[in-house]
């Protein structure tokens, strides 16, 4: 599995790219149309702001006078707009799908599925971290990070069922044995912004993008907020991977495990769901196109997306908004995101079935 690596580039190569320009694809499909992306998210959170800035830059590269018109289609933790996606539109080329992939969704065969993940293609996919903060004040009080494990039921706030934001927050909670509230129905971070200062919540997860624009000179710089540990990308050699752009002394969860437990491990089926979630849940930027598109239109679109790695205003605008190169794979690179999640352990499954069937769940109002 093959990913690049931005940071690589050297100034040389950088100029160069900026002084020749966009190179729109050769066939000129593209020239003039408008293609529209649908994003499974609400607007003003960190998917579409990273939906956004890509779009903004990739068009330059699919033809002269291409545009990239963003449709917000939210619910379900994302299944509404996957529904969509795969139900409403042409196989012409002219819409795209930027956000999540809902694998769980369709591997757990929840209500409302309707998509179907083999009729889909990845045009390129990103990573992202994720961080879960409280409430500092939530009872009986969570100065550090450790003070989670005196919470006697905690009130946690999501998208949706299997959502990455709702799935981050609450499966650490049921390793950990700390019991919750689960409140779904936010549609995107402004809205779980709102609530977890409205004090509607005293607990969600964020992606790095929603950290950094939403809470690290927020709530986290004056108290009002405790960051408790971050989630990253499960690496093919079995370790989490370290995203560098966090306070060092905010731990990856499996650390945190340990030291609140005298250096015991996490093991089990819930622990087992957790690493399949780090593998399939921890790469939200992602574009993905019906499978029955021309493949002509396929290729234009990724390699489009391939040219748009090494542009220097989306590179610019994407190390502002994460603090960090950006991580993507582009198609056969990364087609395991939709050929392989059905490979899963019982141990990994009986996790996930507990994760979405143990809480009844209670709307927000």
């Amino acid at each position: 599995m093959t990913f690049i690596n931005n940071s690589l580039w050297t100034i040389a190569a950088a100029a160069a790219i900026a002084l020749a320009g966009p190179t729109p694809a050769k066939a000129g499909f593209y020239d003039g149309k408008d293609v529209t992306v649908i994003m499974n998210v609400g607007a003003g959170g960190g998917l579409t702001r990273s939906g956004r800035l890509f779009t903004n830059t990739m068009k330059n590269y699919l033809g002269k006078g291409t545009n990239m018109v963003i449709k917000n289609i939210a619910g379900a933790g994302g299944v509404k707009g996957m529904n969509f996606f795969a139900e409403k539109t042409k196989p012409d080329g002219l819409t795209v799908l930027w956000g999540t992939s809902q694998q769980m969704a369709q591997l757990l065969k929840l209500r409302g599925v309707r998509f179907d993940l083999s009729k889909l293609t990845v045009i390129g996919a990103g990573s992202s971290s994720y961080v879960s903060i409280a409430r500092s004040d939530f009872p009986p009080g969570l100065k550090r990070a450790g003070d989670l494990l005196k919470v006697k039921k905690m009130i946690v706030g999501g998208r949706g069922t299997t959502d990455g934001l709702g799935l981050w927050a609450r499966l650490p909670l049921l390793i950990l044995g700390v019991d919750y509230r689960y409140v779904p129905g936010y549609r995107g971070q402004p809205k779980m912004n709102a609530a977890i200062r409205a004090k509607e919540i005293g607990l969600l997860s964020t992606g790095s993008t929603g950290y950094f624009a939403f809470y690290e000179n927020t709530i986290l710089k004056s108290g009002e907020g405790t960051a408790l540990y971050y989630h990253s990308t499960l690496t093919p050699d079995g370790k989490f991977s370290n995203p560098g752009v966090f306070p060092p002394g905010l731990k990856h969860f499996s650390e945190y495990y340990k030291e609140t437990h005298g250096g015991k491990s996490p093991s089990g089926p819930l622990w087992e769901a957790y690493k399949w979630i780090s593998r399939y849940n921890s790469r939200p930027f992602g574009m993905y196109a019906l499978k029955a598109v021309d493949p002509a239109r396929i290729a234009d679109l990724r390699g489009a997306f391939r040219k748009n790695l090494t542009d220097p205003d989306f590179l610019a605008g994407w190390r502002k908004a994460q603090k960090t190169d950006p991580n993507f794979g582009v198609g056969e690179e990364v087609d395991w995101l939709l050929k392989e999640f059905n490979n899963i352990s019982p141990a990994a499954l009986a996790g996930l079935k507990k994760l979405t069937a143990s809480k009844k769940k209670m709307k927000k109002k």
